[in-house]
């Protein structure tokens, strides 16, 4: 008779750990976007929500945000936010973590890419891309990873970009901030692989996106393989729920990648002299 009792206690117990396990799975996932107002931030957003993410979505305009918000029917929380602000743009995102009660999944979508002008020769014209894409980055990926080593788990997603993996002549200071963006993202992933801890680490390296309202590559004579931002979206989607460490988006321009790795200077600088300067 102990024995059964003993049995059937050992039994309820194990029913109960089993129920907090799996409502501890079914508990919905967080994830912050920053630069959640136009573009594959944007389109991501919704994408996330609809997957059944409670998402926060902080960029600068905030009003693209409130619309955003009216378009996706699930928990959504959004916050003003500049990246060029790194101090400030930190203690937010620690606010809206704070707000949603914790976070999953952290994507910098962001760029001050169309604040430059990059074909002046005045420094100053090019300062936003280092402020936004450099230290903005570095401060919130900064912020996210140490929230995720407090908890001890979590996700981090940042852009980079094509024109990151060699020195482009018609951007150079954007191509300088993207390489940063994928080197460090490179360096922080090998730390947690070192320390075995489940911090994963994606660089979304895209190519050219028609992003609908960010800026529309079609009219750039220089660009090629322009996809949708609906194509786009499907392989950032993938690479985020593969937890892959390296996402060219989309899949054909890791051909470019492979390409630029051992493409000669002589001839990189001929294939690539031409309006943009890019590759």
């Amino acid at each position: 008779m102990i024995i059964v009792l003993l049995l059937l206690f050992i039994s309820i117990c194990f029913n109960l750990q089993a129920e907090v396990i799996t409502q501890k799975d079914r508990s919905p996932k967080r994830a912050i976007i920053v630069g959640a107002s136009v573009g594959m931030g944007r389109e991501l957003a919704k994408r996330l929500a609809a997957d059944g993410y409670i998402v926060g979505m902080a960029a600068r305009r905030i009003g693209l945000l409130e619309e955003l918000q009216q378009e996706i029917p699930t928990q959504t929380y959004v916050m003003q936010m500049d990246a060029s602000k790194p101090y400030e743009s930190a203690d937010k995102l620690n606010e809206m973590i704070d707000q949603m009660g914790g976070l999953d999944l952290l994507v910098l979508a962001i760029t001050g890419y169309y604040d430059c002008d990059f074909e002046s020769d005045d420094w100053t014209r090019s300062l936003s891309v280092l402020e936004v894409d450099v230290l903005g980055f570095f401060a919130l990926a900064r912020t996210g990873f140490n929230f995720f080593e407090k908890q001890g788990h979590g996700h981090l997603v940042g852009f980079s970009s094509i024109d990151g993996l060699r020195g482009t002549a018609g951007a150079p200071a954007y191509s300088g901030a993207k390489a940063f963006c994928s080197r460090y993202l490179d360096a922080e992933r090998n730390k947690y692989i070192q320390k075995n801890i489940p911090i994963f680490v994606t660089d979304m390296v895209p190519g050219w996106i028609d992003s609908k309202g960010d800026f529309d590559f079609e009219a750039m004579p220089q660009a090629y393989w322009v996809e949708t931002l609906e194509d786009a979206t499907h392989d950032i989607l993938e690479a985020i729920k593969n937890k892959t460490e390296t996402a060219y988006i989309t899949k054909r321009w890791q051909k470019v990648a492979e390409l630029l790795a051992v493409i000669p200077n002589d001839l990189y600088n001929v294939l690539s002299a031409r309006p943009g300067g890019s590759f």
